[in-house]
């Protein structure tokens, strides 16, 4: 009777350790679960800031390119006004008028050609 006996413990050990070694395999996966379920949720915030910083950056771009077509457009008739008093003023002085070379059209700086945005 010896033998079942000891069997059975062998066997009875066996199950409770099992038992035991999955209790602390499931707790440790549920710590990693939980600890991988807090890095996705702050990646989520983090990427929605950088979503608004992206947009924050992308009006001001714009904003930026509206300025810069009005100072553009802005210069270009002051150009034109001055060249205008110019040859007004080289009328009244008797000299001759020299008419401006015609711009040449240049690329923006930062902006290469053949590229669209």
């Amino acid at each position: 009777m010896r033998a079942p006996a000891v069997l059975f413990n062998v066997v009875m050990a066996g199950c409770l350790g099992g038992a035991a070694g999955y209790t602390v395999a499931n707790r440790a996966s549920q710590d990693i679960i939980v600890q991988v379920q807090q890095e996705h949720d702050l990646a989520l915030v983090r990427e929605q800031e950088l979503r608004g910083q992206l947009q924050e950056a992308l009006t001001a771009r714009a904003a930026l390119e509206v300025e810069s077509q009005r100072l553009q457009t802005s210069l270009a008739e002051r150009l034109q006004r001055l060249e205008q008093l110019a040859g007004e003023l080289a009328r009244q002085t008797g000299q001759e008028v020299v008419p401006p070379p015609l711009p040449s059209p240049e690329p923006m700086p930062g902006v290469e050609e053949g590229t669209t945005e």
